[in-house]
């Protein structure tokens, strides 16, 4: 759904600014509108558009951090969960099923194949996720 309203909205974009460049007295005039609306109608769209798209899919993820590691920061709602990684191998340490129940919060407990979905979608294929039990690579939850 949110490819759809996308691409209507890239369109509309782009026909708004051509129908209205035509009214303008000469070519260069027309040039440079379209250039400098075409520029800002992008940066809009990509500000905008990732706003939408966390309001509708109702959640986000972000990574925080230092150039050897971090947190991996899940929002749903107005709940939170972080996973702790390491930025040289590339790895995402998740919790194993029993440590999952133990040290996420309720709303995440029942939820782990859900969320861990999401975040696979948000985070790229160039990161592992390796399940862990491992006290260094499980982060408390707030």
């Amino acid at each position: 759904m949110y490819r759809s309203i996308k691409n209507a909205v890239i369109l509309g974009g782009v026909f708004v600014i051509f129908v209205v460049g035509t009214y303008l007295p000469t070519w260069t005039d027309r040039l440079i509108f379209w250039g400098v609306g075409g520029i800002v109608f992008i940066i809009l769209a990509v500000l905008i558009g990732e706003r939408v798209r966390r309001l509708i899919e109702g959640y986000y993820t972000y990574m925080s951090g230092g150039a050897e590691d971090g947190d991996l920061v899940y929002k749903e709602g107005g709940n939170t969960l972080r996973l702790y990684f390491k930025r040289r191998p590339h790895t995402i340490y998740v919790p194993s099923d029993m440590k999952w129940i133990e040290v996420m919060p309720d709303w995440a407990k029942a939820n782990k194949n859900l969320i861990m979905t999401r975040i696979r979608g948000q985070v790229g294929r160039h990161w592992m996720f390796e399940d862990t039990e491992k006290r260094e690579h499980v982060l408390a939850q707030r």
